[in-house]
């Protein structure tokens, strides 16, 4: 069943820039038919069903068409997208949300026993409230019918705090000690001009014979140039 297509301005730029066909083609394929079901629908002149495919995959690829096309999915995919605010919202329920919020629990007299003495039963039943708040609802993990009724499990508000507060960066850095080898203290120790010469050397500072030794020269004769 055909349903109505909303664009934004931009979309309605690529979709006028269309052909007539072009226009009915594309709405065939965001309604969900196939590329050469949206061509016949379309009114596509092809006879067969071989000759419509090949004219469908052809006008598919026209930059007018797939242009559109992929700012239609595009659009589809951004609204599909989880947002941060969305996230931060459906955890902050999860934290907040208890049993209680949800259900009311009470016991109710179901019948009496051979003897005579009424029999109690436990039973729950969800609020309307909650009923009517689906991110209320959405703090359940998992809802389970059984022989022994139905069993809620709850998402862990622990868990969902925890993770709120990483995504908002709540926590206190952390200290971080750097140590040595074998977990003792950092070894700080000086070498001298010409051991640090060598070890530029060793890692590729100065590749020609005589290039550290002219900006030694250079930076003592107070004529630091470009070496």
């Amino acid at each position: 069943m055909a349903h109505r297509i909303k664009l934004t301005t931009e979309q309605k730029i690529l979709f006028d820039a269309l052909t007539k066909l072009q226009q009915k083609f594309v709405l065939g394929i965001l309604n969900g038919l196939n590329q050469t079901e949206a061509y016949k629908q379309a009114g596509g002149k092809a006879k067969s069903d071989d000759t419509a495919y090949a004219q469908a995959s052809r006008m598919i690829s026209f930059d007018k068409v797939k242009s559109f096309l992929d700012e239609m999915n595009a659009e589809a995919i951004s609204d599909a997208v989880m947002t941060r605010q969305e996230a931060l919202e459906r955890l902050s329920t999860m934290g907040r949300t208890s049993l209680s919020n949800l259900a009311e629990f009470g016991e109710y007299v179901v019948g009496a026993d051979d003897d005579g003495n009424p029999i109690v039963q436990a039973t729950w039943k969800f609020k309307d409230s909650a009923l009517q708040d689906p991110n209320a609802m959405s703090a359940i993990a998992e809802l389970v019918a059984g022989k022994d009724g139905i069993k809620i499990k709850m998402h862990d508000p622990k868990a969902a705090i925890k993770q709120l507060a990483d995504m908002q960066g709540w926590e206190a850095p952390k200290k971080t000690e750097l140590t040595g080898a074998e977990g003792g203290p950092i070894e700080i120790k000086s070498i001298s001009d010409e051991e640090l010469s060598e070890r530029l050397r060793e890692l590729g500072y100065g590749r020609k014979s005589n290039q550290l030794d002219s900006k030694v020269i250079a930076e003592e004769s107070g004529d630091a140039g470009s070496i």
